[in-house]
């Protein structure tokens, strides 16, 4: 074998090693979106507890959890946020209580929704307004046309009851859903 022949063998090896160095992370980047499909973002959370909710009065709750980006991961941070309306009083049983849970996400263009004494739940963003129920507030009642392509967003919640303390608490489970759709779209 003569130096040319080690130099071409040399080449080779060094050019197919670089090529693997690059492929194995390209390829592992293509087929991520296949391996998140099957994932579930949903988080669920003990928000607030029952008693400290009045009939009526919507209460926003921030959902904490676990966020990575390109290279660090995040343990403990704010990941959304949620308003909690309670719809029973104090004489119903916490068992029995009824709940309601929205995103606090517009679903028209993602803005987050504020809460209005006068007329519900709105979206400063694009003049969005929702009533209490999340439906959205009627055109004829608002005076002009009412951006958002559906009601809010809700969320499955449950009441709990805390082993040590007994105290109750709402849980929340909470995803984030695709805007801008007529239909309510968990987001991948």
């Amino acid at each position: 074998m003569n130096r040319r022949s080690v130099l071409k063998w040399i080449s080779r090896a060094i050019g197919w090693t670089t090529a693997l160095i690059v492929a194995i992370p390209g390829a592992s980047f293509i087929t991520a979106p296949l391996r998140r499909r099957g994932q579930s973002d949903a988080i669920r959370q003990r928000v607030v507890k029952l008693a400290n909710l009045r009939v009526g009065e919507p209460t926003q709750v921030a959902i904490t959890g676990s966020r990575q980006d390109a290279w660090v991961h995040y343990s403990a941070e704010i990941v959304g946020r949620a308003w909690v309306v309670r719809e029973t009083d104090e004489s119903v049983a916490p068992q029995e209580a009824r709940v309601k849970v929205f995103s606090a996400v517009c679903p028209h263009l993602g803005c987050v929704v504020q809460f209005n004494t006068e007329r519900g739940f709105n979206c400063p963003c694009h003049k969005a307004f929702f009533e209490l129920t999340g439906k959205p507030v009627p055109e004829a009642e608002l005076g002009h046309k009412n951006p958002t392509p559906r009601g809010l967003d809700d969320l499955q919640c449950q009441l709990v009851e805390d082993e040590q303390t007994g105290e109750w608490w709402v849980e929340v489970q909470y995803e984030k859903f695709e805007y801008g759709l007529t239909a309510k779209v968990v987001r991948a």
